[in-house]
């Protein structure tokens, strides 16, 4: 169950880091994050593309060994948590309008429960 969570995991980060990469304003726009010139698509690029290939390799590179797999499940599992608690409370504080936001958090959590009720049961 941890690999098969860590492929995933590796699977998901390769894909939003490629589609933001390649159209960083299109899922941007989707949550109301703008850019108002070439500095803003750098930086786009840079966080939502280079950094999600990162972990992607990053988790790869954990999913080669069985020994790193916990590792790599461990920290997609923090990661999804941070995402999703900062996401959901930043909701509740400004209470945006759309399902968009709270689909994302709701992914996130369930991920990291996954991720967390995976490690458990492997301990």
């Amino acid at each position: 169950m941890v690999r098969a969570l860590l492929g995933l995991a590796v699977l998901v980060y390769a894909a939003i880091g490629v589609w933001t990469l390649i159209d960083p304003v299109g899922p941007m726009a989707d949550v109301g994050v703008a850019v108002t010139d070439a500095r803003g698509l750098v930086e786009l690029r840079a966080m939502y593309g280079g950094l999600e290939l990162g972990m992607a390799a990053f988790l790869g590179w954990c999913l080669t060994d069985a020994a790193r797999a916990r590792i790599g499940l461990v920290a997609a599992t923090l990661t999804l948590l941070g995402l999703g608690s900062v996401r959901l409370v930043s909701w509740v504080v400004l209470q945006p309008p759309g399902s968009l936001l709270p689909a994302l958090f709701t992914v996130e959590l369930g991920g990291a429960l996954a991720g967390a009720l995976a490690l458990w049961r492997t301990r």
